[in-house]
Formats: C-alpha cells, structure tokens, sequence
C-alpha cells in the first residue's frame, strides 16, 4: 500500500522541511521509550514476560536517537540554506553535524560555541550514539579470555547509548534555543522555545519539565562570559 504524494510549500520558502516531522517523531519515541523503561523493574527477571519487555526496551532506545539525528541533520541543512543560501548549505555538506553546528554559528553569532557548553556536549553525544547505531560492529565472543574485554565493550557502548537518549531531545531543544533570536519564529524549521505558548502544545506533557531545564540552562550559559570572536 502506497501514500499520497504531497509536495507542499514551507513557511520557509522551501518545500516541506522534514526536520519538525523528526523532532515530533523524537518525542514521541522518547516518551514511548521511558514508559517502557519504568514499566521493566516490575518484573522479576525470570518472569517471562521480563524477556518480552526486555526486547521492547531495546527496540525501543534505538529510535530517539535515531530520529534526533534525522531532526539534527535536516535542522542544520535547512537553517543553512535559509539563512546563507543553497550554495552555503552544500559547501558545508561534507561536514559531521558538530561541524556542520560549529559553523553555523559562528556565522550567525561571529564566535564559536563553548565546546563545555550544554548545546555542544549534547549534541556530541547524540552524534557519538547515533554513528554507533548507524554503524554498529558485532563483536566476537569465541575467545573466552578476551569476554572481560567484550563485556567492558559492550558497558561502554551501552553508557553511549544511554548517554544519546538522555540527550536526543535535549540536544534538539537547545539547537533550536541556541539560534533562537527570530530565526525559528519565522522559519518554524523547529519549534521556538523563547514563549510558552509557541512549544506547549507542540511538546508531549511528559517533556514540559525537560523543556523548561533546557531553557534555565540556556539562560544560565548565556550569563557566563562569551568565548570570544571566531578565528
């Protein structure tokens, strides 16, 4: 079965950007993701049905990720393009998205991000988690000297994947409350944070309490002394 295709005009002058389409779809999945994950220590891990949700658990922390780094590669090409124009975006395009974000802003703010700051460190670990799923290794288990290698692996790139999902939504919002003057009000490319009213209805409930820490840590950075003009 096939859908109808829609080719509509953005209010961005381009047509339909995709980038609200994944945030949405990040959310949602996020929220999915965390009821299943509270749902899982009610279960013994002998109960049968811990096995079942179990591997709906891990179905199911694939997908902020996933779809963040959908959001957080459409977010950057668009704003790109809008901004600085299709040659600008294309010049760019070779870039991993932290240096794709780096640019941007530069070009935007005339300095760099604060590569300590809470945008930066977000988003490097969405990428960090995303480029492990997208190009996930298996590894061998056969060497039974090298399973205290394999398991410390396995914890690492498990931290990582957590590490992303804690900040798949995240990293979005504070994208988005980083370039926040009019851009976003008047691109609508993601959501605006800077009113209430312009995200509440947009957001799952479940995410007002993140969005709005996003917002206190954007307000306290920008308190902090600038790093300085871009090089």
């Amino acid at each position: 079965m096939s859908h109808p295709l829609r080719v509509s005009l953005h209010v961005s002058g381009r047509s339909k950007p995709y980038s609200h389409m994944y945030f949405s779809m990040c959310a949602k999945a996020l929220v999915q993701y965390q009821k299943l994950s509270d749902a899982l220590p009610k279960f013994h891990d002998l109960d049968p049905h811990y096995r079942e949700l179990s591997d709906a658990v891990e179905e199911a922390a694939v997908l902020p990720v996933v779809f963040a780094g959908m959001c957080l590669e459409a977010t950057l090409f668009d704003l790109a393009a809008c901004l600085f124009g299709e040659a600008f975006a294309e010049s760019i395009e070779r870039l991993d998205p932290l240096g794709k974000f780096v640019v941007l802003a530069q070009s935007v703010d005339r300095k760099s991000p604060s590569k300590s700051g809470a945008t930066y460190q977000s988003l490097q670990a969405l990428v960090t988690a995303r480029n492990r799923l997208v190009h996930y290794k298996s590894q061998s288990m056969i060497d039974e000297e090298n399973l205290g290698k394999v398991i410390d692996r396995a914890s690492k790139l498990h931290k990582q994947l957590l590490s992303g999902i804690d900040a798949s939504f995240r990293a979005l919002v504070l994208l988005s409350i980083h370039f926040d003057g009019n851009i976003f009000e008047e691109l609508r490319i993601l959501p605006s944070f800077k009113k209430p009213e312009y995200w509440e209805s947009l957001i799952p409930k479940e995410l007002h309490a993140e969005v709005r820490r996003c917002i206190e840590v954007a307000a306290h950075a920008r308190k902090r002394p600038s790093s300085g003009p871009a090089s």
